[in-house]
């Protein structure tokens, strides 16, 4: 039986009736009494640096590297956003933010360009990264060769803060529901509170008219490798949402947009299996003009010679989506065995990624 997609109006309404309810949450875990949570808004980063530095090539292929646009967004979103200070000034609160950028150019005091990075310097849940350089032009070269092992730094660190948060705070009912079905333990978020069965697949919402996020679930048998290839995992992720979520209007159901770039790469988590991870965005198919980013991962289960796909996608017309789709992501990295209890968000900051299969 497929089920009714939650549409712009009155679709909403009829979907939350067939959908059951799932309420509750679970929270755990206490914060630091010793030291001060870092402040800011997620994607917000304190860039520090000599101001003489602020309007040179050097600074400005830093900005538009921290700025870029965030990819599979339906409109333009940055990365980060920034504010930046003179070292001098960088003092008291400003040292809280919750992501951090020191740029220090010197030839008397460094020999070579060098980047490291830390956490909780100055406040929990802080990252601080520290590049130093003897020149701009060794700096420029450095961004240049180097620039996306930066952005991945950071924006695991973002996606470590998230997860964070639906460690502490999420549907413990919708966590039972997929171990009941999948064996598997998933912390998806605290407003979770409707779902539908089918086979081997499972949907989950927060069924909001506004700012709607939405979990899905499912299984597929294994062949072959080509299983956790970009290919098949759309064909696948396609064919589900047609048999599975039905629009709006009769034939109508939701489907991956193949006219802008998929993006597909491999996540490795220490011991776990290499997990294959696309973004995008989803459209409805003969309905409304609805759509939105959807980000997914899969892995194969060898025991079972099963492939499991767990996927978020968000549906919030006229409004910034990054911070919610990177809420979902985190959410991806808590998908574990049913032995593995409590999912730890550190995981994410050890998590590495290569491109293609």
């Amino acid at each position: 039986m497929k089920t009714s997609f939650l549409g712009r109006s009155l679709s909403f309404a009829g979907l939350a009736l067939a959908l059951i309810t799932l309420v509750g949450c679970k929270s755990s875990s206490k914060s630091s009494i010793l030291q001060q949570s870092a402040i800011g808004k997620p994607g917000e980063l304190m860039l520090v640096m000599d101001k003489q530095y602020f309007e040179t090539p050097m600074a400005l292929a830093l900005y538009d590297l921290l700025e870029q646009d965030a990819p599979a967004l339906p409109q333009a979103e940055p990365s980060l956003r920034i504010s930046r200070v003179p070292t001098p000034s960088f003092t008291g609160n400003l040292q809280t933010v919750r992501n951090v950028f020191r740029l220090e150019v010197d030839q008397d005091r460094f020999t070579k360009t060098s980047l490291k990075y830390s956490y909780d310097d100055y406040a929990k849940g802080q990252l601080v990264v520290r590049l130093t350089s003897p020149s701009q032009d060794s700096v420029l070269r450095y961004i240049k060769d180097r620039g996306e092992a930066i952005m991945n730094t950071i924006l695991r660190h973002e996606l470590f803060l998230f997860g964070e948060s639906v460690s502490k705070v999420y549907s413990q009912q919708a966590m039972e529901q997929v171990d009941s079905v999948f064996g598997y333990r998933f912390n998806v978020p605290q407003d979770i509170r409707s779902r539908k069965l089918g086979k081997n697949f499972l949907w989950m919402s927060n069924a909001s008219m506004r700012s709607r996020h939405d979990i899905l679930v499912y299984t597929f048998p294994y062949e072959s490798k080509a299983d956790l290839g970009l290919d098949v995992l759309v064909r696948k992720r396609d064919s589900v949402l047609k048999m599975n979520i039905e629009g709006e209007f009769e034939g109508s159901y939701p489907c991956t947009e193949q006219n802008y770039g998929l993006l597909y790469r491999r996540v490795q988590l220490p011991g776990q299996p290499l997990r294959s991870e696309i973004r995008g965005l989803w459209k409805m198919e003969g309905g409304a003009m609805m759509g939105g980013p959807f980000v997914s991962q899969a892995f194969l289960d060898p025991s079972k010679q099963l492939v499991y796909v767990f996927e978020g996608f968000v549906y919030r017309p006229n409004e910034d989506k990054l911070h919610l789709i990177r809420m979902m992501e985190a959410a991806l990295y808590s998908f574990r065995p049913d032995s593995v209890k409590a999912f730890d968000p550190k995981i994410i900051l050890q998590a590495g990624y290569t491109k293609g299969f």
